[in-house]
């Protein structure tokens, strides 16, 4: 009787470590989960990474990732003084979607919250599907508040107007929107940079491939840092 009480002892500690290494383990200390409202009634949660400058940056994410993907570029950031917002898209995470599916209004409104937090300098950065709920956002409506966009292969959209903003525009030579890239780039107005990297990583994977660290840093550069 005492060996089956042990045995079934055992039986319920390793389930509750397979529970508990079956929960993903996130550190917080360096941001705070906030949630906003879209214009058509949805809720998308967000992480902040607050800075010491008047810069933030919005970070969009591709389809097969989440906010949390984006959350190495907020860390590099943070320690610059430069605050983050890294968004969950609609059906993603807590992120619940409003009367329609419109990503790009998950752009809009964390533009429209960060603007009411204070801030007047806002720079975004998006992959794929990410990048081009971006462009879909931006052709709807343009803010004088966006200076900066860096864009990762953005899958869909129209090239951006502005030119008031200063656009980046990343891909890969050999990956499969190349074609689609370099249309919205050509579309888009001046001021406007591509950077064709070797390989077929898309967007948010050419962090996974050789060309992470150059990556990187030319997300750095092309914001500017210093200059807030």
């Amino acid at each position: 009787m005492k060996n089956k009480y042990v045995h079934i002892m055992f039986l319920f500690l390793f389930l509750g470590s397979l529970n508990a290494q079956s929960k993903k383990v996130v550190d917080t200390t360096h941001f705070k989960l906030v949630n906003y409202h879209t214009e058509d009634g949805g809720t998308i949660e967000a992480s902040f990474f607050k800075g010491n400058k008047k810069l933030v940056v919005i970070f969009a994410h591709g389809a097969i990732f989440n906010k949390e993907s984006w959350y190495f570029m907020a860390k590099k950031l943070q320690k610059e003084g430069v605050s983050s917002f890294c968004i969950d898209f609609r059906g993603y995470g807590k992120s619940k979607k409003g009367s329609t599916n419109k990503r790009s209004l998950d752009i809009l409104g964390a533009i429209n919250f960060l603007k009411e937090k204070g801030f007047n300098q806002i720079a975004i950065v998006g992959g794929s599907m990410g990048g081009a709920a971006v462009l879909n956002a931006l052709n709807t409506k343009t803010d004088k508040v966006i200076n900066k966009v860096i864009l990762l292969a953005p899958a869909g959209g129209d090239g951006i107007t502005s030119k008031s903003i200063k656009k980046l525009f990343v891909v890969s030579k050999n990956e499969r929107l190349f074609t689609r890239v370099n249309k919205i780039y050509t579309e888009s107005s001046k001021p406007k940079e591509l950077k064709i990297f070797s390989g077929a990583s898309h967007a948010q994977n050419m962090f996974r491939s050789e060309h992470r660290e150059e990556l990187i840093n030319l997300i750095l550069n092309f914001l500017n840092i210093p200059d807030y």
